[in-house]
């Protein structure tokens, strides 16, 4: 039969693939590299048949995936086909250790534990090592593993960690090829390799792409699984480093392992956010690199958990090196070189650390989406960064003969904020009726909280109008927390008087005249003023002359008003005012009494 070119390229990829594998474990156990290469040539069996037609093609596929699947078994799960680039990886990184940065407000505490008894990796069988944590806060942020292996036959190892909650997650699984001790102190971290960008020239820092060096420590590295599985878990109790030996021939011991736990004071406030995608298609050229940008924004807090969905087309998986890049640069790996000559094997791919199934441990198949994954690297790398900004789905197209299409991608994210522990509401507030009205607009500061609070309502707005007297305000947080505060409106102003005319009488007897008069009209701008009172009051005798009447009233809030007149009680007819009128009389009557005078003389 005939292959078309693109096709012999397939075949020459998978070979390419097995000669760079076989150069990079020239000191492993011949028996094992043997079967190494069996398995390669059957993949590249099978890509040969996928090309073809013929009655007979699927039922050769199927056999020669279940010859494939039975080495794979007897090799302890080992897939030779997916590691053929290791060799062109390699830059030294230094462990961060404190973990990510937590949300604005709360701290991280550390507590470590170890348990440095050896315990016998014994050939052939499943092996474990445990230690307590005790003390620690519950709520674990971060968690880091320093482990102290030796083993003659790394990728003979497969290696899990367990929680005291029963959450396993995988360290290694057949990584390191015939190396010893590779695994002899290695720290492992999801943010060991921050910036490993393609196109790849090194990359180390990642279990599945480090560059392993027989009798030489890798570290630090970030792990195969996702540590950041255990985010959220109590650390308190007992983990457990489980290594299984898969294969015969080569043993070990567990000398010891540390772990560190961060742990945050209380449990953040977590809130989800989803809706970031990005529809337009980017084809995925031959031997480029391609990017696809998704732009964040709006959101509030510390990223804790991020998934990414992608939707990408390609006839041959493994030319693909795939990462994440998040608006501050960090760089996450999602797949390098995973899933042989299969087609289209990420057209629906959900990446997230709490998936089931690690992407290098993924048994892929032929246009058959792989649905969720464990990226390469753990996407907790991102967490505790600000998700607001440009993230950028960056695929690397390493080998010529296959392109594909980058259609969609989108984002998830859950974010964390510091917990509502409180609320504060403004100092109590006072203020004066406006006049004419017995009320007041009255403002006052919003409570504050932090960002976990949420939303915070009060039962009263600020800049509406409160009554007269002590109004209790009540405000409460989303998250659920209250306090409160008084708004108190004061009546500073005084009562309107308005008094009777003045009264103007003449005697009823030797001591004056009893005058009654009407009392003044009394207004105020909140109810319960008071009478008037006067003094002279009405009903008095008011004596010869001119009296001068005063009167008063009080509010409820003993503001004062008062008002005054005057009571005339004589010959006259009204208060002696010396108007022009009379001037003129006074004036024309000493003249008449002036002339009648000369005459007489």
């Amino acid at each position: 039969m005939t292959l078309d070119g693109a096709h012999h390229m397939k075949i020459q990829k998978l070979s390419i693939l097995a000669l760079a594998l076989l150069a990079t474990q020239a000191n492993a156990n011949p028996e094992k590299l043997a079967t190494y290469q069996t398995m390669r040539g059957i993949a590249a069996q099978i890509e040969s048949l996928k090309q073809q037609t013929g009655v007979d093609t699927a039922a050769q596929i199927a056999s020669l995936q279940s010859q494939f699947k039975d080495l794979q078994n007897g090799m302890g799960g080992d897939d030779p086909t997916r590691s053929y680039e290791a060799n062109r990886r390699t830059v030294a990184r230094v462990p961060t250790g404190s973990g990510p940065t937590p949300p604005s407000g709360m701290t991280v505490t550390t507590t470590s534990a170890t348990n440095s008894t050896p315990v016998p990796i014994n050939d052939v069988a499943t092996n474990t090592s445990t230690l307590t944590i005790a003390g620690a806060g519950t709520y674990l942020w971060d968690v880091d593993l320093t482990a102290l292996l030796t083993h003659t036959f790394a990728a003979d190892m497969d290696i899990t960690l367990t929680s005291p909650a029963g959450t396993v997650v995988t360290i290694s699984t057949d990584n390191g090829a015939g190396n010893d001790n590779v695994f002899n102190g290695s720290f492992f971290d999801d943010d060991a390799n921050p910036a490993g960008a393609v196109p790849y020239t090194t990359n180390d820092g990642v279990t599945t792409d480090q560059v392993y060096v027989n009798l030489t420590t890798a570290t630090p590295l970030v792990a195969e699984g996702s540590l950041g599985a255990f985010r959220g878990e109590d650390p308190n109790g007992t983990w457990t480093l489980t290594v299984t030996d898969d294969l015969a021939g080569d043993t070990g011991s567990i000398d010891g392992f540390t772990i560190d736990a961060h742990t945050l004071t209380s449990s953040p406030t977590l809130t989800p956010a989803t809706g970031f995608v990005n529809t337009t298609p980017v084809a995925i050229a031959d031997v480029a690199t391609t990017t696809h940008t998704i732009n964040v924004s709006g959101l509030t807090g510390v990223i804790v958990d991020t998934t990414l969905t992608t939707n990408i087309t390609h006839t041959f998986a493994a030319d693909m090196d795939i990462t994440l890049t998040s608006p501050t640069g960090t760089v996450v790996t999602l797949t390098t070189d995973n899933g042989a000559g299969n087609d289209n094997v990420f057209n629906g791919t959900l990446w997230d650390d709490n998936a089931a199934t690690t992407t290098t441990d993924n048994v892929y198949a032929n246009l058959v989406t792989a649905a969720n994954l464990v990226p390469e690297e753990s996407m907790s790398a991102f967490t505790g960064e600000d998700p607001n900004g440009t993230w950028t789905l960056t695929v690397s197209d390493d080998l010529a003969g296959d392109t594909g299409s980058i259609d969609s991608s989108a984002l998830a994210f859950v974010l964390g904020t510091a917990p509502c522990v409180a609320i504060v509401c403004p100092a109590n507030v006072s203020s004066s009726t406006a006049a004419g009205t017995c009320a007041s607009p009255v403002t006052f500061a919003a409570p504050t909280g932090d960002p976990g609070c949420g939303t915070i309502t009060c039962d009263a707005t600020s800049g509406n109008s409160f009554g007269l007297g002590v109004t209790n305000v009540t405000c409460t947080a989303q998250a659920g927390p209250t306090c409160g505060f008084t708004v108190t409106v004061n009546d500073t102003e005084a009562p309107v008087m308005t008094c009777p005319t003045d009264i103007a009488t003449q005697p009823t007897s030797q001591q004056g005249a009893t005058v009654n008069f009407t009392a003044p009209v009394v207004t105020d701008n909140c109810p319960g003023v008071g009478a008037a009172t006067c003094a002279p009051a009405s009903g008095s005798i008011f004596s010869t002359g001119v009296t001068s009447v005063t009167c008063s009233a009080t509010d409820a809030a003993t503001n004062a008003g008062n008002c005054g007149f005057q009571v005339l009680v004589g010959a006259q007819t009204s208060v002696p005012v010396l108007n022009s009128l009379g001037l003129f009389a006074l004036i024309l009557g000493f003249l008449g009494f002036a002339w009648v005078r000369r005459q007489t003389i």
